[in-house]
């Protein structure tokens, strides 16, 4: 009788080792069939917040630059945000997906944020002057969107999720494109290389 105990603890908790991750919280969900685990709720998901973080940023990068685009493109754009944003929504909050268990971020992750932010909104200002200098202005979403970008390369180290590697490479080559079509083309290039930067977004993190 003790032996099936021991066996039956055994099987259980293996169970409970490969239930999927809750999508808000760090707890694991119930398999089916068995009841939820014990204990109080669990926190949310890191990845969760920096995703709901990420869609703010890519949507604001959508309706602040959209307005600038000819028409009909800025309706375009605004249609794009909405299917986007319902992807992003249904990956995030209604889809079932396994979350894995987050590892501790580098000890010196704090220093590594602040330092990419002020870096960020070094580059943002540098970019303002240098635009200023000969006198084209409003390419400065452009450079908005490579800070952005590479202000992100920096946590894929510190926090230890890869993800922000391909965002900041991402963006950042956007932003790049951008800044040249502008030079040629006018502001209507940078403020497309803007919005299609938001749209991405929302499609990476979804």
């Amino acid at each position: 009788e003790r032996g099936g105990r021991a066996g039956e603890w055994v099987l259980n908790h293996s169970r409970r080792k490969e239930r999927p991750m809750s999508l808000l919280t760090q707890r694991p969900s119930a398999t089916p069939g068995t009841p939820p685990p014990p204990g109080p709720r669990g926190r949310p998901h890191p990845f969760t917040l920096g995703a709901v973080v990420m869609a703010i940023g890519a949507s604001a990068f959508v309706h602040v630059n959209r307005s600038a685009l000819p028409s009909p493109w800025a309706t375009v754009a605004l249609a794009a945000w909405i299917v986007a944003i319902t992807l992003f929504c249904w990956a995030t909050f209604v889809r079932a997906r396994h979350l894995p268990l987050t590892t501790p971020p580098h000890p010196r992750a704090g220093v590594v944020y602040v330092a990419s932010t002020l870096a960020m909104v070094g580059v943002m200002a540098a970019g303002r002057w240098a635009l200023d200098e000969i006198g084209r202005p409003e390419l400065q979403p452009a450079v908005v969107v490579v800070a952005v970008g590479l202000h992100f390369l920096p946590f894929a180290g510190a926090f230890r999720a890869p993800v922000f590697a391909v965002m900041g490479w991402v963006v950042a080559g956007i932003g790049f494109v951008g800044l040249l079509a502008g030079l040629v083309a006018g502001p209507e290039a940078v403020a497309a290389a803007a919005v299609v930067t938001g749209l991405v977004m929302l499609v990476v993190i979804s």
